[in-house]
């Protein structure tokens, strides 16, 4: 039943079908095993509170029983033993997905005759993706944290030196008060500027085998003179610098910088490829009314689609015409076109209506087009 990775695009379209009060459940939980409790009550309370709401609307008997049938199931599943920051519970009379998340969403319940997908389709399109160099004269080390895993030291493939020490070839650094045995401030920093650049050079080496393009960013833990000496030495990847010092930190530590610095970074790049977007607008490539999103996108003529996460708008979408029409009964109809976007080949960007600055942006939706509508 659970899941620790997220939805691939015909799980979302499973997701997506109507079904008989559906239950759709986001709680933030917690890793930590003494607060195991807390984050089941969350979430079981997120649960009562549906089913109340499911009476209300005149739910019968055998709906509610097979309602809480599948909740012991979920209850007796192995999330609990495994959680992350968030998870994410649709429950329906004929079955119950749980997806464990490492990146934080927000507390929602919502019943229905569709699950809500929102969060959910965010935290498939939102870059989640980064690594991270720990740094100092002691040692440094490269992680990983992923959409679905929380920050990892990576196994590196070739073998450097292990601190300013192993890589300088100087004994004097390796006690405890490495630097200050080095006589005099210009020889501290010669060495110290000779350690980043060869800590560099190694993880350019490491990264360029799992992301050649350096797409993602390297989150720096590090403090002066180390901090500016790398920065310093590294030529071709972003980097977002977490000052302090990196000795004593946890993964967990680690991990929760990353994603708290990662929205920042995301809305910086989205606001850029808006600007790329709107370049096409004389040519007829920009598409701002969600009607013609939506035509755009059945017809597979979205290249990039950027989106407000937070609006709900409902309603019914035709897969085959792109044809939308509002409907109080009917499903997140973003979320929908998201979906049909990713599986025409299209990019998406989901963002929050104010992490946007150009005057094109309407605030809900704009998409940029392979060719011109007709």
């Amino acid at each position: 039943m659970a899941r620790f990775e997220l939805p691939t695009l015909d799980a979302l379209r499973e997701l997506g079908e109507p079904r008989e009060n559906a239950i759709t459940i986001y709680a933030e939980t917690s890793p930590a095993p003494d607060e195991r409790d807390g984050s089941v009550l969350n979430v079981k309370s997120a649960f009562d509170r549906a089913i109340r709401s499911l009476r209300d609307n005149g739910i019968r008997h055998a709906g509610e029983s097979a309602l809480r049938e599948q909740w012991d199931k979920v209850l007796g599943d192995e999330a609990w033993m495994r959680l992350s920051r968030s998870l994410a519970l649709f429950v329906s009379p004929d079955r119950a997905d749980v997806y464990v998340l490492p990146n934080r969403l927000e507390n929602q319940m919502q019943v229905g005759t569709y699950f809500d997908l929102g969060q959910l389709v965010r935290a498939v399109v939102t870059p989640q993706s980064a690594y991270a160099l720990t740094l100092s004269a002691n040692g440094w080390n490269l992680w990983e944290a992923t959409p679905t895993t929380v920050a990892s030291e990576m196994d590196l493939r070739g073998e450097y030196g292990t601190d300013a020490a192993d890589a300088t070839n100087r004994a004097t650094i390796r006690d405890r008060g490495h630097v200050r045995r080095l006589v005099g401030d210009e020889g501290k920093k010669l060495l110290l500027e000779q350690y980043a650049h060869r800590v560099a050079e190694a993880v350019a080496t490491e990264l360029d085998h799992v992301d050649p393009n350096a797409a993602r960013p390297l989150f720096l833990f590090a403090a002066d003179p180390l901090l500016e000496l790398y920065r310093n030495a590294e030529k071709r990847r972003r980097v977002m610098v977490v000052a302090g010092n990196p000795d004593e930190l946890r993964a967990d530590q680690i991990d929760s910088a990353i994603r708290r610095l990662l929205p920042a970074l995301n809305a910086e790049q989205h606001n850029a490829r808006v600007a790329r977007i709107a370049d096409g607008a004389g040519k007829g490539l920009v598409a701002t009314d969600l009607v013609d999103i939506a035509r755009a996108a059945a017809n597979g003529a979205v290249a990039t689609l950027v989106y407000d996460f937070t609006v709900d708008i409902l309603g019914h979408l035709d897969n085959a015409t792109g044809e939308l029409t509002y409907a109080d009964d009917g499903y997140d109809l973003l979320s929908k076109i998201v979906v049909t976007v990713l599986d025409r080949g299209g990019d998406v960007l989901a963002v929050r209506a104010d992490e946007i600055d150009h005057p094109i942006w309407n605030g809900q939706a704009l998409a940029g087009l392979r060719y011109p509508l007709t």
